[in-house]
């Protein structure tokens, strides 16, 4: 089977099948422009053990499974595998916080620039993941509030999470070179230079234009089925919607690559 990259009719989001047995620096290439296009790439049925997660993912940048420093959180909950530790599982059983808007560790100086996401186990019921395009939010709000938020800059990092970091509240792809918005419910704890109740306001009226359904995708997963995301430009939601049943998935965090 060759490969087949499908757009989705949403905002966002494209399903890739055919991956070949051999993933190599043609793939790469195909795989990277395709995800530079639709922010976030479904590979159902890639069925990827941890050895192909690592394979695959390491074709776009460095891999860890978490965020330097981050580690020193203590939380009870992280479990790392991989032969370099750099895969994270995610255990429904220990920890079920992704049920909220965020773009991941962006209480970091240096953010991920990516993740690639292999459901293990899945809930017969439930558990779907959301996705939204950070580049839309921006593009569609206000003239008159994009100026504003131009000029922003705004804290992340939550308790327990060690970590803060300052980012504007607009940033520029270094790829693609489009404007995209750089604020979630998550992570972003306030605007620089602003009282608390002028920068809640202005962060509420901005993540609830980010939040509209028409800059979605939701993914019902399949064991088996895998997921790659711009962190750059999009935020993501793990629907808590299935009782007692388990979700496991593993993750692994794409940085850029190390100058040689």
């Amino acid at each position: 089977m060759s490969l087949s990259i499908r757009q989705l009719p949403q905002a966002l989001g494209a399903v890739v099948t055919g991956l070949p047995e051999k993933f190599d620096s043609v793939l790469g290439e195909q795989l990277h422009e395709a995800w530079m296009e639709h922010l976030v790439l479904f590979f159902p049925q890639a069925h990827l053990d941890d050895e192909r997660l690592v394979e695959l993912g390491s074709l776009f940048g460095d891999l860890a499974a978490t965020t330097p420093g981050e580690e020193n959180d203590a939380r009870d909950y992280m479990t790392k595998l991989g032969k370099g530790g750099e895969i994270l599982e995610l255990d429904s059983d220990k920890e079920r916080g992704a049920n909220i808007w965020h773009t991941d560790l962006t209480f970091a100086e240096t953010p991920s620039i990516g993740a690639l996401l292999s459901m293990q186990v899945c809930p017969e019921r439930g558990g779907d993941t959301m996705w939204l395009n950070q580049y839309r939010a921006y593009e569609t709000l206000a003239e008159p509030v994009r100026i504003l938020a131009d000029s922003l800059r705004a804290k992340h990092g939550r308790a327990p999470f060690t970590g803060t970091a300052v980012h504007p509240v607009v940033t520029t792809h270094p790829v693609t070179g489009r404007r995209t918005l750089f604020v979630n419910r998550g992570w972003t704890a306030g605007i620089e230079g602003l009282s608390s109740i002028e920068s809640n306001a202005i962060l509420r009226m901005l993540c609830e234009h980010a939040e509209r359904p028409e800059n979605t995708v939701r993914w019902t997963w399949q064991a088996g089925d895998a997921a790659l995301w711009d962190n750059r430009c999009t935020q993501h939601y793990a629907i808590n919607d299935y009782g007692d049943a388990k979700r496991v998935l593993h993750r692994v965090a794409i940085y850029p690559r190390a100058a040689a």
